[in-house]
Formats: structure tokens, C-alpha cells, sequence
């Protein structure tokens, strides 16, 4: 139906000059106090988002039941502060054919329900049978209700075919267009003034569905916005947490997972099959699909989630990983296990962690370590200075691991980074490049022996992976870098200085909680830089 398809759709001026985000880089979260008294309203400057391949493959499941996951073809998304979000990047013309492609081919799939989707039963006046399919598909794919503009153009296309091709068709071209608009494909928060605003109730609605879902608002949280019912932060919380008992809500936390973790690289991770033949694509998928089961337990389950995430020795395996693992078999679906004793705990034993941030042959104390600074602390690890490169040849197999890299400590230009990321990549040396256990590499044995240093609470040395996860897992500021990667992933940007008071009442909520991500949700979404806009990006 090409021929007649209206290109409703994006150019990329539609984002340009959208984002006013203005980062703000520190080496350490500060722990600021909560504010005596009331402070001025601060708002950042909310970057207009276009949906993310995740957020499509699950709106069009939302809206049409199929789950064929199209945005699979897309172009990667761009990603900010460690989350995807697509807000500055401009649309090219290769984003625009495959929106085209992945909208014609959903309605096409779509309108073999036609009776369900959309029917008009025969005496029917045609044009109340398309008043009602854009009333209630129109009103979840826009996450609002059409104005009266835009019901008489979608109803105008509508009569044209439905005139040559008749109902069915003609259903199938309003879905084609509702699909390639902006207002599906952006989340679109109307400006309601200059300076700091609060947010109309179904923008509320969109933030809140796409933080905690990962998809489109539902047609009872819509009804929700529309009642006023989310205009105050109590009205908020409410609904955050009736979301959080919600199915969906799982979708929402493996997405979250799955970039705050870098989970997306393994499907590009390759080794020698001489040297890890178990390395197979079944096991890469078992590895993802493990520290997702893993997380969403540990957030679901109530309690202490930064312990958890660190040192259980509970997680989920299947056949693959119960062999690498060295625990009972699992079979071909995942079951719980306990991990060997002394060998494994957390987030940090886990093979899709430790293949990630490894070499093709080797592992990474490098990128292990950096990690750590980057994703468990958020210390900013700067890219090497201009002109030092990598360093030449192969690894010097006649010297122990901690000898090979101690050029880095040496070079005078890698010393300053490398000392951050280093030793504490050090004790991460009993998992081989695929995540395997080992006690010797090569011919010497492993020296897991690291050390935490320009930490603000846990620094000092430790001994493998099991007590780095738990020096970690006692550390606040471990704890606020992770409800910090919560809020970025809320509002899709990295902190700004508008944020600051946001953040502390966030971080002083989680740690009153004992912790939960429950009320570390509820905190975020009921925060002013959640609730609160600023088109322009101007203080008050």
C-alpha cells in the first residue's frame, strides 16, 4: 500500500536543537543534605525522545498484540549516560524507510483481525466505525486523545480509501499512518510556559509507562491522567506502585538491566572455538538471559537490592551455564542454583559480566575495573590523552598478568587512569575471558589480590571477587550511583545541576527504605525534575 501511504512522519529537523541537556561530570556523587527550608523550583531541560527499539517492539505489542519485535531492524539508538534514548541524534533517511517498512507490515499483520481491531458491522455508517478505531487506537498510540484536526484528517484518508478498497483496507492505511506520526514515535511533552512547569497529567502518564514498563501508557492510566488523578505527587505514587504489580513492570526492569549492565554487547562478543569451545551463541543468549532472570529477582524480591545484586549466591542457569558453572544440571529451561562456595556471588561472578568486559583472547583487568569505577561508583574514567596508544605487540606470556600490564603504572600519560581501573580489574582474575573459573593463567597462578583506592568509603585492598562484591555492596556511594542509573534511565538524560536537590531526597528515600527498589521508583517519579519540565531549559 505504499502508493498511497501519506508520509506523516519526522524529518530531522523535528529534533533539532531539542536536547538543552547540560551535563554535569563529577568524580564522586556528592551526599548532600536535604534542604532546610523550601528551595526555588529547578527543572532541567526535558530533550524531546524518540522511542527506542525496545519502547517500539513493545508499544506495537501493546497496541496490536504482535510480537514480531520490527525495531530489531532499526538503526542502534543512541545511547546517553549508559541509557538508550534518542534525543539528538538526527533521523536519516534509512530511520524513516524502515519506520515505513515496520509500519506497513504491522497493518497489514493487524487487519487480519479486523473483526477485533476495528469492526463495523455491515449497516454500520463507516465513518462511526473510524470515529471509534481513532477514539481507542488513536488515543493508546498518540498516549492522548486525537483533536478535532486530527481526526478529520485521519477520517479524511480513511474515506479515500474506503471508497476504492473498502473498510479493512482502509483501516490498514490509518494504522500505516498513525504509526509513521511524530506523536507516536516521539514522546511529545506539550510546553506550558517559560521557566519550569509541572507536567500535564498524560505526559505524566507517558513518563511514568515508558520508565516502568517500557512501553505505552494503558488505557486505565490514560483514564487515570485525564481524571486528574496524577497531579500530585500522591496521586503518582499511587499509580507507580498499582504499575509495579503489573506484569509489565518486568519488561520495564530488564530493559533497564540490560543497557545499565551493557547486556547488548555480548551479541557482538566472538572467541577462538580452539581455545573456548563452549562459547557457542545458545550459551551468549543463556548468559543475557541469567543476569536478567537474576536482577529482575533481586528487584522484585523486596529487601536490599544493591546486597543482592552484589552478593548472591543465588541465581538462574540453564544447561550451558550449569556446565561453565560447575553446579547441578539444569536442563534446557533455567532453574534457581546455588553458586560453588568461594567461587562465585553477585553480579560481578556472572559470565556475561565477565566475558563483556573482556578481551577476544584474553581477559581485561582494563575494562573490568572500569566498569566498576564507571557503573558501581560513577567515577568518570577520562579516554586516554591524545597520542598515547594502545600498547604494541602481544602479551609477554614469560611474566605473571600483574607484570604484563605494569607498563600502565610506568607511562607516566596511563598511570593517573589506569591505577583507578587496574587493581580492582586485578581481582577480577579468576574468570577467564568466557567467565570460567581458573586458579592458574598459563603457567602461573592467579593473583586475585586487588585494590579499591579514591572511593569515598571502602577503600583498601581485598582478595578476588566475592570480597570486592561485598566491600561494594557495604558502600553508600555504591548505593546512590545506582539510584542514580535509575534516574537517568527515568528521565532520560544525564544529571544536571537542577537536579541536585532531586537526587538527594531520591538517595535519603532509597537508603530509608532499607534500600528497595520499590521505594526508590516511588521516590524518583514523585521528584521534581520527574514531575517538572523546562522546555527551554531557563531557571526560574
Amino acid at each position: 500500500m505504499r502508493s498511497t501511504t501519506p508520509l506523516v512522519l519526522l524529518l530531522s529537523s523535528v529534533v533539532s536543537g531539542c536536547s538543552g541537556a547540560r551535563p554535569i561530570a563529577t568524580e564522586v556523587l556528592p551526599s548532600a543534605p536535604a534542604p532546610s527550608s523550601p528551595a526555588p523550583l529547578l527543572a532541567a531541560a526535558a530533550p524531546l525522545r524518540r522511542l527506542t527499539s525496545e519502547e517500539y517492539n513493545n508499544a506495537v505489542r501493546d497496541l496490536l498484540g504482535d510480537t514480531t519485535r520490527p525495531a530489531d531492524a532499526f538503526p542502534a539508538d543512541e545511547v546517553v549516560g549508559g541509557f538508550e534514548t534518542n534525543t539528538t541524534t538526527p533521523v536519516s533517511s534509512l530511520h524513516v524507510e524502515r519506520y515505513m517498512n515496520a509500519a506497513e507490515a504491522l497493518a497489514a499483520a493487524a487487519v487480519r483481525r479486523i473483526d477485533q481491531l476495528a469492526p463495523c458491522p455491515e449497516g454500520a455508517a463507516p465513518d462511526a466505525c473510524a470515529r471509534r478505531f481513532l477514539g481507542s487506537f488513536g488515543r493508546l498510540a498518540f498516549r492522548r486523545p486525537l483533536d478535532a484536526g486530527e481526526i478529520d484528517a485521519y477520517l479524511a484518508l480513511y474515506r479515500e480509501k474506503h471508497a476504492s478498497a473498502g473498510h479493512t483496507r482502509a483501516i490498514q492505511l490509518l494504522i500505516e499512518a498513525l504509526l509513521q506520526s511524530p506523536h507516536f514515535l516521539y514522546r511529545v511533552e506539550p510546553p506550558r510556559g517559560a521557566g519550569a512547569q509541572p507536567l500535564d497529567g498524560l505526559a505524566l502518564a507517558t513518563r511514568l509507562s515508558f520508565f516502568l514498563w517500557a512501553s505505552i501508557p494503558d488505557a486505565p492510566l490514560l483514564d487515570e491522567a485525564e481524571a486528574g488523578n496524577l497531579a500530585s505527587a500522591r496521586g503518582l505514587e499511587l499509580a507507580a506502585r498499582r504499575m509495579l504489580l503489573d506484569p509489565r513492570s518486568l519488561a520495564g526492569i530488564r530493559n533497564f538491566h540490560r543497557q545499565w549492565l551493557d547486556l547488548r554487547r555480548l551479541a557482538t562478543e566472538s572467541r577462538d572455538s580452539g581455545k573456548h569451545p563452549r562459547f557457542t551463541p545458545r550459551l551468549k543468549e543463556a548468559m543475557a538471559e541469567e543476569t536478567l532472570r537474576f536482577t529482575a529477582h533481586a528487584a522484585l524480591g523486596g529487601g536490599d537490592l544493591v546486597g543482592k545484586l552484589l552478593t548472591s549466591r543465588s541465581t538462574f542457569v540453564n544447561g550451558a551455564l550449569s556446565e561453565l558453572y560447575g553446579v547441578a544440571p539444569a536442563g534446557e529451561g533455567f532453574a534457581q542454583r546455588e553458586l560453588p562456595e568461594g567461587q562465585r556471588a553477585g553480579l560481578l561472578t556472572q559470565a556475561s559480566f565477565l566475558t563483556i568486559h573482556a578481551n577476544a583472547e584474553e581477559t581485561s583487568p582494563i575494562l573490568r575495573g572500569k566498569f566498576v569505577r564507571e557503573r558501581l561508583l560513577c567515577q568518570v574514567v577520562p579516554p586516554p590523552p591524545p597520542g598515547v596508544s594502545a600498547l604494541s605487540g602481544p602479551p609477554d606470556r614469560s611474566l605473571p598478568r600483574k607484570e604484563q600490564l605494569g607498563q600502565h603504572q610506568r607511562n607516566p600519560s596511563c598511570a593517573s587512569c589506569h591505577r583507578k581501573m587496574d587493581p580492582i580489574g586485578f581481582g577480577l582474575e579468576h574468570y577467564d575471558a568466557v567467565g570460567a573459573w581458573r586458579t592458574e593463567d598459563g603457567r602461573f597462578p592467579v593473583d586475585a589480590v586487588g585494590q579499591l583506592a579514591g572511593t569515598e568509603d571502602v577503600d583498601g585492598p581485598f582478595d578476588g571477587a566475592i570480597e570486592l562484591g561485598s566491600r561494594l555492596a557495604s558502600s553508600q556511594q555504591v548505593r546512590r550511583c545506582v539510584a542514580t542509573h535509575w534516574f537517568r534511565s527515568a528521565v532520560g538524560r544525564v544529571e544536571q545541576e537542577e537536579d541536585a536537590a532531586s537526587l538527594a531526597a531520591i538517595h535519603q528515600a532509597f537508603a530509608a527504605s532499607g534500600f528497595g527498589l520499590r521505594e526508590l521508583v516511588v521516590s524518583i517519579v514523585t521528584s521534581d525534575a520527574f514531575r517538572h519540565s523546562n522546555p527551554g531549559g531557563e531557571r526560574p
